[in-house]
């Protein structure tokens, strides 16, 4: 348990709410009073004070706030309310809220922002989110760079390499996940760069690189129990090394993994000449999802609709798992289709938890 945890963050709340009303124009302390409220789950209160703060001081801190706070959450819409102003409803029991995606909020906000080049490089790096969002890879890129020159992180350079992959540049790709992978414990644990950079390795055939790093990984992934195992056989997949990928599948409980990863398996089980692991694999697959299926059916307090559901998406599983056994034995190799995770983190400002011990305004 951290020391955030430990707070009282509800009593924390009602002092600051009396702050708040003692001083009204205080942008700062709005800030960190949505910030207290999204601790406590109360998103709706919280936008509210950074809309609020924004409208009294809309300074470069204050806007990018709502801007950031549209595009992590969204905007709330209210229901079922008096003629009272936003504050005064929000003090009623029964208000009701509807969330809805603020995506162009959010990107007119940080777009407006950019333009003074703020020396901070959390709005470059949500902008190059936005633009990723909207697959303009070229757009990301250059505000992704901008953002590296002020402060490189695991997000951003990870991200800049999401877009080179994109884009096909793959030694540029794999710098960038290979630079992201050495920030990861500053702020982030995710081990998704340095699969990245495996799979450009393996990919661009730099075969001894790549056996190295997913070498690593599975040593990582097993000690950080991230269950990455079936991500990190595609990386020998890719070199050809059969016998490394079902060393690797072979270990793993498929009631826990997606059949999604069954063409490369198969596929290395069938280059190996173990046919009958596939048909041992695919039966016993097949049979599971089956068995589940009726039980859901035959369950009298499941939602029709929800059984008509699992029906169609069984069916579609098992279709595909056939298919799959049919095609490997075929000899047509399935093809890796790799797509690398966008990474991500809170880019509040003044965010006491995850970007200063003491909430404050960074200087930007």
């Amino acid at each position: 348990m951290s020391k955030y945890d430990e707070k009282d963050f509800e009593k924390i709340a009602l002092q600051m709410q009396k702050q708040v009303k003692e001083d009204p124009n205080n942008v700062q302390l709005r800030n960190e009073l949505a910030i207290v409220f999204m601790e406590i789950n109360q998103y709706e209160d919280a936008f509210f004070q950074l809309q609020t703060a924004a409208e009294i001081k809309p300074s470069v801190q204050t806007l990018y706030n709502l801007g950031y706070f549209y595009f992590a959450k969204g905007k709330p819409i209210i229901e079922d309310i008096g003629s009272g102003s936003f504050e005064e409803d929000a003090e009623e029991e029964e208000m009701s809220y509807t969330w809805e995606i603020a995506d162009k909020e959010a990107f007119d906000i940080v777009e407006d922002l950019l333009k003074n080049k703020p020396r901070h490089y959390f709005p470059y790096n949500v902008m190059g989110e936005m633009y990723i969002k909207k697959e303009k890879y070229e757009e990301a890129i250059g505000i992704l760079e901008e953002a590296i020159t002020l402060t490189p992180s695991l997000e951003n350079l990870n991200n800049l390499g999401l877009c080179y992959y994109k884009k096909g540049r793959l030694p540029e790709a794999a710098e960038c996940f290979r630079k992201a992978h050495l920030l990861r414990f500053s702020n982030n644990y995710s081990l998704f760069p340095f699969l990245s950079y495996g799979i450009c390795l393996a990919n661009l055939g730099r075969e001894s690189e790549a056996k190295e790093a997913a070498k690593e990984l599975l040593l990582l992934s097993e000690k950080e129990e991230e269950e990455l195992e079936a991500d990190i056989a595609e990386i020998y997949y890719i070199l050809e090394d059969y016998e490394e990928v079902v060393k690797i599948y072979s270990k793993l409980d498929w009631r826990f993994y997606s059949e999604e990863f069954f063409p490369t398996y198969f596929y290395s089980l069938w280059k190996l000449s173990k046919t009958q692991e596939i048909e041992e694999l695919a039966s016993k697959t097949i049979q599971r999802k089956e068995k589940d299926m009726k039980e859901v059916l035959q369950d009298p307090e499941e939602e029709e609709e929800f059984k008509i559901e699992c029906e169609e998406v069984t069916k579609e599983d098992i279709a595909f798992i056939k298919n799959t056994v049919k095609e490997v034995y075929w000899g047509k190799a399935p093809v890796v289709r790799y797509e690398p995770t966008l990474e991500t983190r809170c880019y509040l400002y003044g965010c006491f938890r995850h970007t200063d011990v003491n909430p404050s305004y960074f200087s930007i």
